[in-house]
């Protein structure tokens, strides 16, 4: 099936979209007529959400195309106003069962971010509990690099950069729901070590030889 649904950022605060192009393609009418189509019933699209778009490049003399990116709701709007064609009865199909399987996704990363919370707050308090030392702030972050690199083979601050987002932005909701759920055990793991008396580099040689090199 192609992809029909997106979400860009990957971002859980985001909402699902599909594009007038993709409508058009599917559809199978010209990418102009739909977005005249889009023109005629702005006013009716916009009770469902901000019209997002966005300008595309000039193709030879002509002028720039304007891709919008319409919404759920939206989009079902839209296609009610479209002649009932067989293509665009089964575009109308395959965008139900995406935009659903998207919302379950998102869904399921809502519930295994908030069970994620508490690895780390178990996490968070393992390392409370260590002595007081001048480095004991910085243990919270070298362990999070530590679950980073054996997940996504990058540390925190170069996933920041992959996704373009700045360290007041949760990094976590970019996180798939099975990468949230192999953080969540490898935090609880780190848990259980430093519990048992375990020092930052005896647990990453732990770690690295069970997830690294055996990879």
């Amino acid at each position: 099936m192609n992809e029909l649904v997106f979400l860009e950022p990957n971002c859980l605060a985001e909402i699902p979209f599909t594009t007038s192009k993709l409508i058009a393609e599917n559809g199978k009418v010209e990418h102009e007529t739909v977005v005249r189509l889009i023109s005629k019933y702005e006013e009716d699209i916009k009770e469902f959400g901000i019209l997002r778009f966005e300008i595309g490049k000039i193709k030879g003399r002509g002028q720039p195309e304007k891709l919008y990116k319409l919404n759920e709701q939206q989009t079902t709007l839209l296609i009610t106003y479209m002649k009932n064609t067989k293509p665009v009865r089964k575009f109308k199909k395959a965008l139900v069962k995406q935009f659903y399987i998207m919302a379950k996704e998102l869904n399921k990363r809502k519930i295994d971010r908030s069970i994620g919370k508490q690895a780390r707050e178990a996490l968070t308090n393992a390392i409370q509990s260590l002595p007081s030392s001048p480095h004991k702030s910085m243990k919270y972050k070298h362990y999070t690099d530590l679950v980073y690199k054996i997940v996504f083979s990058k540390n925190t601050k170069q996933l920041r950069e992959e996704y373009g987002i700045t360290s007041k932005d949760s990094l976590r909701d970019y996180f798939a729901s099975e990468q949230i759920t192999e953080i969540e055990r490898l935090e609880n793991q780190i848990g259980v070590l430093i519990d048992l008396g375990n020092e930052y580099q005896t647990i990453k040689m732990i770690l690295s030889k069970k997830y690294l090199m055996s990879a």
